[in-house]
């Protein structure tokens, strides 16, 4: 990733992160976890973290992509580009995955001690 892209994206994060907050109320956390954006800046994958269940996390991304000309809207509000790029909403599953595998790592640890 190319400085200029790296920085695009850390400013991105923080501008979708606020967009989100001052505009949808999805009474769950929501959280923009990473932003990756491509070297000429034309796209921009917008990985969130969403503290639900399934079904509610696929809710939140929806929600999203159905207002995804009004967030791009509201992006030129905090950083000026002469194009914004085009968002992708992708649900990160990061943290549900180390929580598995820490209870996974916990559930080992309280086998050995009790043989």
């Amino acid at each position: 990733m190319s400085r200029r892209s790296e920085k695009v994206g850390n400013t991105l994060k923080k501008a979708l992160s606020e967009i989100i907050r001052l505009n949808f109320d999805f009474k769950v956390l929501v959280s923009v976890a990473e932003v990756d954006i491509s070297p000429d800046l034309s796209q921009a994958r917008v990985y969130l973290s969403v503290m639900a269940d399934n079904e509610l996390k696929n809710s939140v991304r929806d929600n999203l992509e159905n207002n995804k000309s009004n967030i791009k809207n509201s992006i030129s509000d905090f950083i000026k580009l002469r194009k914004v790029p085009e968002l992708i909403f992708i649900l990160d599953e990061t943290i549900e995955k180390a929580e598995r595998i820490q209870r996974l790592i916990d559930q080992a640890n309280i086998s050995s001690v009790q043989e």
